[in-house]
């Protein structure tokens, strides 16, 4: 029975054993091999979920090769940092041999050979081996010690940011390859889209090979349930030439593994589909160390195909801003402005005014402490001056103030030199798709929204074009996915959108856009933009 999350420690989740033998045929792992004749590690073992899998393998490949259990000895590196937990990993290697045949002793003596108590990511790893896999702990950087964090990063410089933990664990694992090496790992795949896993990223594409990735949101891979969004990683230390991708659907199981592995084992690979399960090999893909799409690869496709014929959002003339920063949202965002001079009072909007394709304003306001592009003078305004001196002393504590103590009662951001004022489109930024929408009053958004604004693109017929099927492939297949299901729809995804210059996109086709952003009709938005970039405009 799976121990609760409780009494497991930090990061702890167990992989089902279908999923394990999957990763260890993915490396080639397989009896039929010498297994004995290299090495295993598997970087964060537990109770030996993993190892339950690994050691029938390499038994029985002992068997054929003709090798005694007590030569094993370095066939298996397991690491374990819960002493606990470690001993009742060494219980499981026992049982485990002793039920295929080994002697008592030599089994005690293998499982004190094969698991190694301590921090994987600060032990002295060893020579190097032919196999690495596993579960890396799903630890956040706040749930860690800041004293060994910083050690981590001492030692594996991939571990920029606010990376999490298993981002060592996977450049621990890649030093460790031989040539022609390969690392399979289950985990979080958020560090291929966000911007803590760009070093690890730059890392793969100069040193290794992106052999394969299993994206397993919708699938029952661990022992419980985790909002983690988990993939399977395949990396290879050997020169990229191309990607087998997978997307596993919730009906994905041991069956639908097994024919996973028929298809990848098939000598031409064709295209892939059924219901567990879509799968193609893609060319060019993991080359870059910019944020790597995801999602089924006839998503995949149509990105790489769009991103080579069409600009990018700010090619043709569309920018992309954020809204205002103020780092004390509870001063700086009012709903009654009381006596503070008006210039200094702002219609302020975020996701909350959003609503079904309109700006609903709530009524609240920003009290800017701007004058233009200068810093307000509060000896000046004293309205303005008694809101923020009411509030001094939550204003001084921001590290923004602290770097600026004569200046301590400004905001984080410096409104853009046209103070948002003119037309925008607005977009929140969690949401389960872009749903821009057109704000004409000059109103300020707040930091958790995105603005848009374009010299070239009308922006009724851009809103259109946001809208489709084909602007929410790119923002889906590069957005980290939040525990809710819904994307983050950051200025950094939009702007991976590819679109035609406006020049280009004839009268009718304007027109249409234009009418499905005005009814929110995705469906019309959708069509009309599929036969824009059929064309070879």
């Amino acid at each position: 029975m799976a121990r609760p999350l409780a009494e497991r420690g930090a990061g702890v989740v167990y992989t089902q054993q279908w999923v394990v033998e999957l990763m260890l045929d993915l490396v080639g792992y397989e009896s039929s091999a010498d297994l004995g004749a290299d090495t295993i590690v598997e970087p964060g073992c537990g109770d030996g979920a993993y190892l339950r899998v690994i050691i029938p393998r390499l038994i029985h490949s002992a068997v054929t090769h003709g090798r005694e259990p007590e030569s094993l000895s370095k066939a298996i590196r397991a690491y374990e940092l819960d002493p606990r937990v470690a001993n009742l990993a060494r219980g499981t290697v026992v049982d485990t041999l002793t039920s295929l045949g080994v002697g008592g002793a030599a089994a005690n003596k293998l499982a004190q050979e094969w698991i190694i108590e301590g921090d994987f990511l600060l032990r002295r790893l060893g020579p190097k081996v032919r196999w690495v896999v596993g579960n890396p702990p799903y630890v956040r950087i706040e749930e860690s010690s800041a004293k060994e964090y910083v050690k981590y990063r001492q030692k594996w410089t991939t571990m920029s940011g606010r990376a999490d933990i298993y981002i060592g664990f996977f450049e621990a694992g890649l030093s460790l390859l031989s040539a022609g090496g390969r690392l399979c790992f289950i985990c979080a795949d958020r560090w291929m889209h966000n911007q803590y896993g760009a070093g690890l990223r730059s890392h793969i594409i100069e040193n290794f090979a992106m052999r394969a990735v299993i994206e397993m949101h919708e699938s029952d891979v661990f022992d419980v349930p985790v909002a983690a969004y988990p993939a399977i990683t395949l990396i290879e230390r050997a020169s990229h030439t191309s990607t087998a991708l997978a997307t596993a659907s919730s009906q994905f199981d041991a069956d639908g593994a097994r024919r996973l592995m028929d298809w990848w084992n098939s000598k031409d690979q064709p295209d892939r589909t059924e219901a567990a399960f879509s799968a193609s090999i893609l060319k060019g893909q993991f080359r870059s160390n910019a944020s790597w799409p995801s999602g089924p690869p006839e998503r995949l496709r149509l990105i790489a195909d769009l991103e080579d014929r069409f600009p990018s959002l700010e090619e043709v003339g569309v920018s992309v801003g954020v809204g205002m920063a103020t780092g004390a949202d509870k001063v700086y965002v009012v709903t009654e402005p009381g006596e503070v001079e008006p210039r200094f009072v702002k219609k302020a909007i975020g996701p909350s005014d959003l609503k079904d394709g309109s700006v609903q304003w709530s009524g609240r306001y920003i009290i800017s402490p701007w004058d233009g592009n200068s810093l307000a003078d509060l000896s000046q305004f004293p309205g303005l001056a008694a809101h923020f001196e009411s509030h001094r002393q939550a204003l001084e504590r921001r590290y923004v103030a602290r770097r600026n103590p004569d200046a301590w009662w400004r905001t984080i951001d410096r409104p853009p030199a046209d103070a948002y004022r003119g037309d925008k489109l607005v977009v929140a930024d969690i949401h389960d798709r872009v749903e821009p929408v057109l704000d004409v009053e000059g109103r300020w958004p707040l930091h958790s929204a995105y603005y848009i604004t374009s010299t070239e693109w009308n922006l009724e017929a851009l809103g259109g074009y946001l809208l489709s099927d084909v602007a929410g492939a790119f923002v889906e297949a590069y957005s980290v996915k939040m525990a809710n299901g819904h994307l983050r729809v950051s200025g950094q995804y939009l702007k991976k959108i590819r679109l035609p210059v406006f020049s280009d996109v004839d009268d009718s086709t304007r027109e249409q856009l234009t009418a499905a952003f005005r009814m929110r009709d995705r469906a019309a938005a959708s069509a009309a933009v599929a036969a824009l970039v059929a064309q070879r405009v």
